[in-house]
């Protein structure tokens, strides 16, 4: 019978020695998980640069896109110069009428667009003419360049026959900037990126 309650107190004893033991394991994995540093990588952002944030994606269609050039290329018009610019589901194009000896000449630009990797839009002219007098694209874009008020972040680059328009560059007042994400006329899908400068 002594035999017996000694058998059984070491039972308990060894049972308790084995739920201490799991106790302190299980406290000293809690302890370790609470002071190690998280390993998980801060998510990357698509940011242009260390200054500025990605606010999102615009989209338009050829409508609104029009609206808009025709607004923003209001301040741009001259008594020997009026033009729009407006996009077709096959091309984009400069439409003017340019005076020349008391004569009103029309003037066509025919662009097709490209998006470049900087996010700016490269206008690659097509066609160029005067009524239905086809002209030579490279002349007619160095005149244009030497001759006319554009915005500053319209680049004409006669050697390319192209003009280069560097959405990014646009300044306004809350730093609020676009790059051309896709331009695809026939689907009537434009799509920008919009950032904010810090």
């Amino acid at each position: 019978m002594k035999q017996e309650k000694i058998g059984k107190s070491k039972l308990w004893k060894w049972a308790f020695f084995l739920l201490l033991a799991l106790n302190l394991a299980f406290v000293a994995f809690i302890a370790s998980r609470l002071l190690e540093k998280s390993d998980r990588q801060m998510p990357q952002t698509n940011q242009t640069s260390q200054q500025d944030v990605t606010l999102g994606l615009f989209q338009t269609n050829r409508q609104q896109l029009n609206q808009a050039l025709a607004s923003y290329l209001e301040d741009y018009q001259s008594k020997q110069l009026s033009y729009q610019v407006y996009a077709t589901a096959n091309a984009i194009v400069f439409e003017g009428t340019y005076q020349l000896l008391g004569y009103d000449l029309p003037l066509y630009l025919y662009f097709q667009p490209y998006r470049l990797a900087s996010g700016a839009l490269e206008l690659k002219v097509t066609s160029v003419s005067v009524g239905t007098l086809a002209l030579p694209i490279k002349e007619v874009l160095k005149y244009i360049q030497s001759s006319y008020k554009l915005p500053q972040v319209v680049t004409i680059l006669p050697k390319e026959e192209a003009i280069r328009i560097m959405l990014q560059d646009l300044k306004n007042e809350a730093g609020i900037y676009v790059k051309a994400s896709k331009v695809d006329l026939l689907e009537d899908e434009i799509i920008f990126e919009v950032f904010k400068k810090k």
